[in-house]
């Protein structure tokens, strides 16, 4: 087994079959048992609202930058 990872940005294809969830690149195929990623979804739900939060940050900071220069 690989345990080198896998960024989503780097994630060609996303599909779905009898295995679980699939993901790949030119490189790479990643299987992931459909349990695997229910107990996963959690942290993943968890890390994408704190990186939304981030994104939203940095573009309200933006938007007080443009408006503090007219």
């Amino acid at each position: 087994m690989n345990n080198e990872e896998i960024y989503i940005d780097e994630i060609i294809t996303l599909w779905s079959n009898e295995d679980g969830v699939c993901l790949s690149n030119d490189y790479n195929t990643v299987t992931i048992r459909p349990q695997a990623l229910l107990d996963w979804l959690p942290s993943i739900i968890e890390v994408t609202m704190k990186q939304k939060k981030k994104h939203d940050d940095d573009l309200i900071l933006q938007l007080k930058h443009k408006v503090d220069n007219i």
